[in-house]
């Protein structure tokens, strides 16, 4: 008896429809499915626009920094005392500075980061994304400098190649201020993925870079990796005020946040509001599976009527129409799960078609040139169960309507 409602849901299910019956069926169907797989394909590319940011940009640069002019001799004791902390990972001292870059082909302005290479390893993984050269040569080297590929091709240059580098001397003379220049021989080449740092950074070794500023006393902070960088803008302020605390110092600080953390909140924002708006396309289509079930059940109020004569229960016949709207929103559902997860999988060979089709490049001014792509069960699980539940929702209210019938009524002229 219990298995009768679900086998007369199926029968009513497969049972042929003709004009604007069938029409309202497969719209029902097809929204549902098109809902959810373009819910999937969506959710997994900003999933891995946030991946991408979160592994190649978010891990190139520092979580956080204590700043403020540290004093060569004060750099161990800021280190012993981040390194009470359990959520540090590691920390490096760095000067920064802004220059420029020249070579006999090119002039390009650049970010100049002085740093130690053994520690600063441990803090940035632009270490690991060498592709020629080395990143101990700017220690080995005597004035040695590691750029990225972008930069170098744009200057025309390979390891082993000299170029200048001009940064602005702080001192005044009767000519004004004027720009110190050196020397430096490229020892390495590196590649991280995103077109901004790629062609706008530069590594020198921490005591070049003092010599080269005439700061061979101090440096300008020490970076810090935490073990989650998402806590790095909480973790930095207590580690700050630790400091200076500790060491009776004025040290400000930094974190990611302050560079990308509008760009991060924006991808996840922009994340939450597509999911929303797409998020529409089920919700038409449940209203679809809703109108199917009222003119199904106005086409079968006859044979409802016959149960209720029967003995079939009011709670007999909601249940009909419970597993009839259900198993439309369970069909469309698979549907678009298999339809998502086949479109996502194969985005890349896809947008290159359209792309070659139409002679253009979607994301060519962007971080990255590619759609990518992270497929979270987690996500994947809460669409299939929101279509789901939306669609068990909506068939309550047809299922009360048939329940409602009135049996004499139906049947006085039958």
């Amino acid at each position: 008896m219990r298995s009768l409602p679900l086998f007369i849901a199926i029968k009513y299910l497969k049972g042929k429809r003709t004009g604007f019956q069938s029409f309202v069926s497969s719209a029902g169907l097809i929204g549902v499915a098109l809902g959810v797989a373009v819910l999937i394909l969506v959710s997994s590319v900003m999933n891995g626009f946030e991946r991408e940011l979160r592994e190649r940009i978010l891990q190139a640069i520092p979580h956080a920094s204590i700043e403020g002019g540290i004093d060569i001799n004060q750099v161990l004791s800021v280190k012993a005392v981040l390194e009470e902390n359990p959520e540090v990972l590691a920390s490096s001292p760095y000067i920064e500075t802004q220059g420029l870059i020249s070579s006999a082909n090119s002039l390009k302005g650049i970010y100049i980061f002085g740093v130690n290479p053994v520690l600063e390893k441990k803090v940035s993984i632009v270490s690991t994304k060498i592709i020629s050269g080395s990143w101990n040569s700017i220690e080995e080297e005597k004035y040695g400098i590691i750029i990225g590929d972008i930069l170098a091709f744009q200057l025309g240059i390979g390891v082993g190649d000299m170029v200048n580098i001009l940064v602005p001397d702080t001192t005044l003379s009767l000519a004004g201020i004027l720009p110190r220049t050196k020397r430096f021989k490229v020892t390495g080449i590196f590649r991280i993925g995103a077109p901004e740092m790629d062609q706008s950074f530069a590594y020198i070794n921490i005591t070049n870079a003092q010599k080269l500023l005439r700061m061979s006393n101090s440096v300008h902070g020490i970076r810090i990796k935490y073990q989650d960088l998402f806590q790095a803008r909480q973790l930095v302020y207590q580690d700050t005020y630790r400091i200076n605390e500790v060491l009776g110092t004025q040290f400000s600080s930094s974190n990611w946040t302050n560079s990308y953390g509008t760009l991060f909140q924006a991808i996840k924002m922009e994340k939450f509001l597509v999911f929303l708006l797409l998020s529409l396309v089920v919700v038409v289509a449940v209203f679809n599976i809703v109108s199917l079930s009222v003119m199904t059940i106005n086409e079968k109020r006859t044979q409802i009527a016959i149960l209720m004569t029967l003995g079939a229960s009011r709670s007999f016949i909601q249940r009909i129409f419970i597993y009839f709207g259900s198993l439309i929103g369970l069909a469309g559902t698979c549907l678009g799960l298999i339809i998502g997860l086949v479109l996502t999988y194969f985005l890349g060979p896809i947008i290159n078609f359209i792309e070659d089709l139409l002679d253009i490049r979607f994301l060519e001014v962007y971080f990255i040139n590619y759609f990518p792509t992270d497929f979270r069960l987690i996500w994947i699980v809460i669409i299939c169960l929101t279509a789901l539940f939306l669609t068990v929702i909506s068939s309550f209210y047809p299922s009360r309507l048939a329940s409602k019938i009135n049996p004499a009524e139906v049947l006085r002229y039958e």
